[in-house]
């Protein structure tokens, strides 16, 4: 008899696998309509009709809207941040790392209506910037600061001053403000923040800016969560 590997759970039952897809279905249909039309235009009856559901069997999953857009939006703010990471994945200098990464997501994040509705109307900005892109920024100032690249005597102050700017700029951005070297002068701004001469600051961020890999779209949040 061949023996059970140890770590083997249980394989899910139909009863789970059949919930699991209409929950994956609600997910997929409320990331289309939304993205399509925007947040606000996209009702709880619109998403059960499209996804052939009862609206009782919608808050079986979701107790709102609002809960069922959180983790798309979050995926696809998170899918933007790894786009971007793949192309400063070939970058050597951690200031044009820096650079590239807050103007990509300065002139993609707003675009998105889902993304946007994430960072701004889901919970405190502050929050939501952390949890769909901290983690590369982070890392990306970690390493300017470990190679001396950048200079902070309190890198504790300048991460907070930094995430508020970003947040200012990408709201700038959101309500037309903020063009696009608008928003490479306040890259400029920030990375003078992290110590980076001014003219050196000046030249790298208004630098030509690499290309994306093109959009694929986010539809596998049930399996990403």
């Amino acid at each position: 008899m061949p023996e059970t590997p140890l770590l083997a759970g249980p394989r899910p039952g139909r009863v789970e696998c059949r919930r699991a897809r209409v929950r994956q279905r609600i997910l997929e249909v409320t990331e289309q309509l939304t993205a399509a039309r925007g947040v606000d235009a996209v009702t709880i009856e619109d998403i059960t009709a499209a996804a052939d559901v009862a609206r009782r069997t919608f808050y079986h999953y979701f107790e709102s809207k609002h809960a069922a857009l959180v983790p798309i939006a979050r995926e696809r703010t998170r899918e933007l941040n790894r786009r971007i990471d793949r192309v400063v994945a070939r970058i050597d200098d951690p200031a044009e790392v820096i650079s590239v990464a807050l103007r990509h997501t300065l002139r993609s994040m707003p675009e998105d209506p889902l993304c946007a509705w994430f960072i701004f109307r889901s919970g405190l900005p502050q929050n939501r910037l952390r949890e769909g892109i901290g983690e590369s920024g982070y890392r990306d100032v970690h390493r300017g600061l470990e190679t001396g690249r950048f200079v902070l005597d309190n890198p504790e102050a300048a991460a907070v001053l930094l995430s508020g700017a970003l947040i200012g700029a990408l709201g700038g951005r959101l309500e037309g403000v903020l063009g696009d070297s608008d928003v490479d002068d306040a890259v400029e701004y920030m990375l003078r923040l992290l110590g980076v001469p001014v003219g050196e600051a000046g030249d790298i961020a208004h630098s030509p800016l690499p290309a994306l890999d093109p959009d694929v779209g986010t539809r596998s949040i049930l399996v990403r969560e």
